[in-house]
């Protein structure tokens, strides 16, 4: 009887795809993605068909920064900026490799070392504030006293190394990998489980973020599981499409959203998997809060990209709750009718995101005839946001 209803609350194949995607590439699959893994699913296992992904070329672009509309990586996390086409492209070679290897990298150039310099003026030693701001970034801590002394004196490699080498670097890592595929902190007992074999593995996040993705524990509603044997197994073949991502060639000017990929993974659900959503109250509850902050950072980016203008004003009232206008409901009308209609010249009306966007613009329409500004504002904020997806 256990074992039925264990088998019971085990997701489907398709359903597993779908959040894996969100959860590692930030986005839904599209129908020809789901339909691959679905089917390598069922002939490889989930562990291999995430190993997959997280080997892609996609995968490893948004890990480096160069998707910065979506989720922030390590150019943006270490240098505070894009990264060029170029500079994406050299690190993309380099592919697969160790995470920590490019860190280093990074941690090591002069540009790293004039930011730390700049955003550490209370610390007299320019070695010093160097070694402070690599605890910063990559421990989520400053130095203590002690730590400046020593490493203060010491190549920036080595305490870059040392880092990444230590126990609480991988007690971070495995933290966010948790966090991120099974939204909950790891015990201590699974932090000291993992420590030991990720420290001899080449590329420990994406390990872990695999393993993890195969586990018992994930994609279902079994509950906390012991943590799964650390396997690594045959990568599925990957989808051609997540290797052949082309990068843009402004990519350096383009804004960066600075989200975490919890937030990113979470945006994404929200969007490709609304009726899932709704029929779990708790998770509606935990998603919209972050809805409701990235939602206005999205539509600003999509108008920028699109030349459109939407004032300030409008985005404060929409956000923070100030009596909503007739203007402010027709304008952002407008924003939605015209989107939507980039989208359908752009990929067809029959492309469901733009059949969502189509829905909740006539959702809106229906408010605003009602005089229910606020509604409507929300319906015409969410097709503009629909219809700038199926434009990407």
């Amino acid at each position: 009887m256990m074992v039925g209803a264990a088998q019971a609350q085990q997701c489907s194949n398709t359903q597993f795809v779908q959040r894996v995607y969100s959860d590692l590439l930030f986005r839904q699959p599209a129908a020809s993605e789901s339909m691959f893994y679905s089917n390598a699913v069922q002939s490889s296992g989930r562990q291999p068909v995430a190993s997959s992904i997280v080997g892609s070329q996609e995968f490893n672009i948004d890990l480096l920064g160069a998707n910065p509309l979506v989720v922030s990586g390590f150019y943006q996390r270490f240098l505070g900026r894009n990264p060029t086409a170029t500079e994406a492209q050299f690190f993309l070679a380099l592919e697969p490799t160790n995470d920590s290897s490019i860190i280093a990298v990074l941690l090591g150039s002069a540009e790293y070392r004039s930011r730390a310099i700049q955003l550490n003026p209370g610390i007299c030693s320019e070695d010093q504030r160097l070694v402070n701001q690599m605890f910063h970034d990559l421990l989520g801590r400053n130095a203590t006293q002690s730590e400046l002394t020593f490493f203060g004196g010491q190549p920036a490699s080595t305490t870059a190394n040392a880092i990444l080498g230590s126990n609480e670097y991988f007690t971070a890592l495995i933290n966010d990998a948790y966090l991120r595929m099974l939204r909950r902190p790891a015990s201590p007992t699974e932090i000291s489980f993992f420590v030991a074999p990720l420290k001899s593995a080449a590329r420990p996040q994406e390990d872990l973020l695999s393993i993890l993705a195969g586990s018992t524990e994930y994609c279902n509603q079994a509950g906390v599981q012991p943590p799964p044997a650390f396997v690594l197994q045959t990568a599925s073949d990957v989808f051609a499409g997540l290797n052949s991502v082309t990068l843009p060639a402004n990519l350096d000017t383009l804004p960066a959203v600075q989200f975490g990929p919890f937030e990113a993974a979470a945006s994404a659900s929200v969007l490709g998997l609304q009726v899932t959503s709704a029929s779990n109250d708790a998770t509606i509850t935990l998603l919209n809060g972050n809805i409701t902050r990235l939602n206005s950072q999205i539509a600003t980016l999509n108008t920028l990209l699109a030349g459109q203008a939407l004032t300030i004003t409008d985005l404060t009232n929409t956000l923070f709750g100030a009596a909503p206008t007739l203007s402010a409901a027709q304008a952002a009308q407008t924003d939605a009718q015209d989107k939507i209609a980039a989208a359908v010249a752009s990929v067809g009306a029959s492309n469901s995101l733009v059949q969502n966007a189509q829905s909740n613009l006539s959702l809106g329409d229906d408010a605003l005839k009602a005089g229910d500004y606020s509604t409507a504002i929300k319906r015409y904020r969410l097709a503009f946001l629909l219809a700038g997806n199926a434009l990407h």
